[in-house]
């Protein structure tokens, strides 16, 4: 893989583009179970509100189902743009609000295994959504399987997703820990979802926040809660995004919220994005 990363870098730096201000944020969680891909979905379609334009990559291996939440059927996946048989415009999903839907799958593991003719051709088509997109989110999967890992430490910025559940928490921590040996320079934003109150949201983060700096010597950005909202299930049966079918909802509100905190944030970010290159770059000198 260092032989693939290096040819990465020497392509990479042959070509003269501008800096490009699209970011790559990583959606993830301890554990199975709160909310991550929901969130992820509906945090796509409010930022698409403050003006942002979104593509969201489908990197959970076990679960692949952005596709499903916005009421779509994905035909093709990352796995036909890294044979060459697809471009990415045309594996490319289109959802509510113009966001844009990468279906991962078993195709985002072959990323460690691709041939330097490949690997060209993945970086010409993945390079175009730089023209199409501002941020580019990674739904992940849970826990902390090693492909997960990779994309963290990879991307720009980390939403970490826990509920107050104590065994959420433990898995949450489990996964920082990780982190902080793998990938301890990436920002990590923290959100607790499913909460009854603010009070219990403050409380949630104080705990975590207190057992990294603690026990890992770091800190967490605390970026905000969701509420336990009955809405948020009708709306997963009924594969329409909280955002489109209960935009008024109390959980869709939070989001709206934490997009407009998301939305600032790169409208001053914290440091230089490394766009398309420089996310794959990372990505596979991890592997």
């Amino acid at each position: 893989m260092h032989d693939q990363a290096s040819a990465l870098r020497d392509l990479a730096s042959r070509e003269n583009t501008q800096k490009s201000k699209m970011r790559v944020i990583a959606v993830t969680s301890g554990k199975g179970g709160v909310g991550k891909t929901s969130f992820t979905v509906n945090l796509a379609l409010a930022l698409a509100e403050y003006g942002q334009r979104v593509v969201i990559l489908d990197g959970d291996l076990g679960l692949a189902n952005v596709d499903i939440a916005f009421g779509l059927s994905a035909r093709y996946t990352i796995e036909h743009l890294l044979s060459g048989e697809k471009t990415i415009e045309e594996i490319l999903l289109i959802g509510h609000r113009g966001i844009g839907i990468i279906p991962g799958g078993s195709g985002v593991q072959k990323l460690a295994d691709l041939e330097r003719d490949k690997l060209r051709n993945v970086i010409a088509n993945l390079g175009r959504l730089e023209k199409m997109t501002d941020l580019l989110i990674i739904d992940t999967g849970a826990g902390l399987g090693h492909i997960v890992i990779n994309f963290l430490q990879a991307a720009d910025d980390v939403i970490l997703v826990t509920t107050p559940e104590p065994t959420a928490l433990t898995d949450a921590y489990g996964l920082l820990k990780s982190l902080r040996v793998e990938a301890g320079d990436v920002p990590i934003h923290l959100v607790v979802n499913k909460v009854r109150s603010e009070a219990d949201a403050l409380a949630t983060y104080k705990r975590l926040e207190t057992a990294v700096q603690k026990f890992l010597d770091g800190s967490l950005n605390y970026l905000g809660y969701v509420y336990d909202d009955s809405f948020v299930g009708r709306s997963v049966m009924q594969q329409d995004p909280l955002g489109i079918s209960y935009p008024d909802s109390a959980a869709y509100k939070c989001i709206q919220w934490i997009a407009g905190k998301v939305a600032g944030i790169y409208v001053h970010p914290p440091r230089q994005a490394g766009g398309v290159r420089g996310f794959l770059s990372k990505l596979l000198r991890s592997f």
